[in-house]
């Protein structure tokens, strides 16, 4: 199965730190090489390497994490007793997994001890200042490299994983507010509808009279408004609010080029011998470097970069050789240009600079040795793929916000039109009922006093029913008994003086089926109250090819039919939402037949409207 594009985020975060990682083995490698490190001083130097991957490769308990680092750092300071420093040391593994196995309360602290014991170290081997004074700056370049890498792949990672949860909260408010809303207003109705009735009940005819017809007017009314939710569009969405990039990957990125800053003094002045004098040109143009990559991107601040950087080292060197130094910013530069530039620019600017640092090598004489120009070029292609995925990884961890917004705005839209569609489907059938056998009991206030009290009780169980499934609209899930609604369809059918046969033959159904069964049972009862002058109707809920079919015939269609599933609530779209097939139209001899087949357990009656949430209510609508 392939990859969605989701799925490859977190990978590609993934790749840029192990990339960042090989590229740091390999560059250690060399400058060993360089310093003349045998192959058994290069193998005890890696043998901290594993500790390191697995801290990076899994996210372990702390006592798993603090045995690791005590590992690595053994390992880290093993060559010391077995080959001395003939092996280029740089405890930069130390300084990356301090880092990552610790808290930053201690990590930090910790990394300053690691820093200032290697610059001792190394003074008191009697290394030059600029030996001992570069060494705790790569350290420290190192160990920002994969420390931000790491930091940001792990961010990446819970956003990815994460994506949903936005939208599951902002889906519960959702239903929440919605809850609330429909309670005062339709569940208001339906509270006046029941006082009305039952103040009726008991009074003399004239104040029933008044109350049953205030009862039917609200009935109506609510049936309206009921319609007017189903139908609304949803409201459209409010753009997502402004998602930044996190703080620490400009703050890494601005340590990583002041250390790096820093690392090109050193070199200038105590590698190179460069004279003090051209302090005045280095130190306002490095401030200015630093200042111009720490910015916000710009492709009018990286020329000014490449102008201030590239012809100071070459053909600058040719005046001072010392000026070479400055290539040690080019790496920044580069990663500057394929964050900012669109390839294939941002590519051949890379190149050009590869091949300059290549020419810088060699010219002016003498010529660097075959290790150093690849140490040299490692050096900056580290520099540049950090540069490069801070960048694109920041850019990352805003798209992955922004995308949590935008599904949670989705989200909450789609259960809008969900509880819409799932109110429309299950009031709309017990308010008709309301106003059809309201309007019965008025007629019969005068002739026949006990049928209309008979009447008006019998809509007190249906009163109650409508409350009860006005609760489950935005809580748990909608459950409809078939049976009892064709025992229902046949009293309001019948009440509305319509001859009813109805048949019920098929099995215990499951909870969704029975559901599916009722609702479309609900909207056809209601139709032909609303849409028909029916006098005979014919119910009958059959076992059909492992599901369920339901067939409602009548003989008062009048005219071609509404457009079934207009709006979106209609007896197709009824159907088609909880997974079923619906056929409806004139037949042949004359009448209206509708017939609707669902499979046992249709899926748009288990599932979630929205999407989010597998354990969400009314399944009505689902998707």
């Amino acid at each position: 199965m392939g990859s969605s594009g989701d799925d490859l985020r977190p990978r590609v975060a993934r790749a840029m730190l192990w990339t960042a990682l090989a590229l740091l083995f390999c560059i250690r490698a060399f400058d060993a090489v360089r310093r003349g490190a045998d192959a058994e001083a290069l193998a005890l130097a890696a043998a901290s390497y594993p500790p390191l991957v697995l801290l990076l490769a899994r996210r372990f308990r702390p006592g798993v994490r603090h045995a690791l680092l005590a590992a690595l750092t053994a390992l880290a300071l093993a060559p010391f007793a077995l080959v001395g420093t003939a092996w280029g040391w740089l405890p930069w593994t130390i300084g990356a997994g301090v880092l990552v196995a610790l808290p930053p309360r201690t990590a930090w602290p910790s990394l300053g001890a690691v820093l200032v014991g290697t610059a001792v170290v190394g003074a008191l081997a009697g290394e030059p200042v600029g030996t001992w004074a570069w060494r705790p700056l790569a350290l420290a370049t190192d160990a920002l490299i994969v420390f931000s890498l790491h930091t940001l792949g792990g961010l990446v990672a819970d956003l990815h994983a994460t994506r949903d949860g936005l939208a599951r909260i902002e889906t519960s408010r959702e239903r929440l507010r919605l809850d609330a809303e429909l309670r005062r207003t339709v569940g208001a109705d339906l509270r006046s509808i029941a006082g009305r009735l039952a103040a009726a009940a008991g009074a003399a005819p004239e104040e029933a009279r008044a109350d049953v017809r205030a009862a039917t007017e609200t009935a109506r009314r609510t049936l309206a408004e009921v319609r007017s939710i189903a139908g609304r569009a949803p409201e459209a969405r409010r753009p997502p609010p402004p998602v930044r990039s996190p703080g620490f990957v400009r703050a890494i990125l601005v340590a990583v080029v002041l250390v790096q800053t820093a690392r090109t003094a050193v070199n200038f002045f105590f590698v190179a011998d460069g004279d003090p004098r051209w302090s005045y040109l280095l130190v306002p143009l490095l401030a200015l470097a630093v200042a111009l990559l720490s910015a916000r991107p710009s492709r009018g601040r990286l020329a000014v970069v490449g102008l201030l950087l590239i012809p100071v080292a070459w053909p600058g060197s040719y005046a001072a050789g010392a000026l070479a130094m400055i290539s040690d910013l080019w790496g920044l530069f580069v990663g500057a240009a394929l964050a900012w530039v669109r390839p294939p620019r941002s590519w051949l600017i890379a190149a050009a600079v590869l091949a300059l640092q290549v020419v810088l090598s060699v010219t002016p004489p003498p010529a660097s040795s075959i290790p150093d120009i690849a140490a040299g070029l490692l050096s900056t292609v580290i520099l540049a793929w950090l540069f490069y995925s801070l960048s694109r990884l920041g850019d990352l961890v805003v798209l992955l916000g922004r995308a949590r917004h935008e599904l949670a705005a989705a989200a909450v839209a789609a259960e809008r039109a969900r509880i819409g569609r799932d109110l429309h489907d299950v009031l709309g059938f017990g308010l008709s009922a309301v106003a059809l056998r309201g309007e019965l009991a008025l007629r019969l206030l005068d002739r026949d006093p006990a049928r209309a009290a008979g009447e008006l009780a019998a809509l007190v169980p249906v009163l109650d029913r409508a409350h009860a499934e006005l609760d489950s609209i935005t809580g748990d899930r909608v459950r409809l008994d078939p049976r009892r609604e064709v025992d229902a369809a046949v009293e309001v059918l019948t009440a509305a003086g319509i001859d009813v046969r109805a048949e019920v033959a098929a099995g215990p159904l499951p909870d969704g089926t029975g559901t599916a069964v009722a609702a479309v049972l609900r909207e056809c009862v209601t139709n032909i109250l609303r849409h028909s002058r029916a006098r005979i109707c014919a119910i009958a809920v059959t076992g059909a090819d492992g599901g369920v079919r339901l067939r409602v015939v009548n003989d008062g269609a009048d005219g071609p039919p509404r457009a079934p599933g207009a709006g979106g609530t209609g007896l197709a779209s009824l159907a088609a939402r909880a997974g079923g097939r619906l056929s409806a139209g004139p037949r042949p001899g004359g009448g209206f037949e509708v017939v609707a087949e669902f499979r046992s357990d249709p899926p748009g009656l288990g599932g979630d409207a929205d999407g989010v949430d597998p354990v969400a209510g009314a399944e009505l609508a689902g998707r």
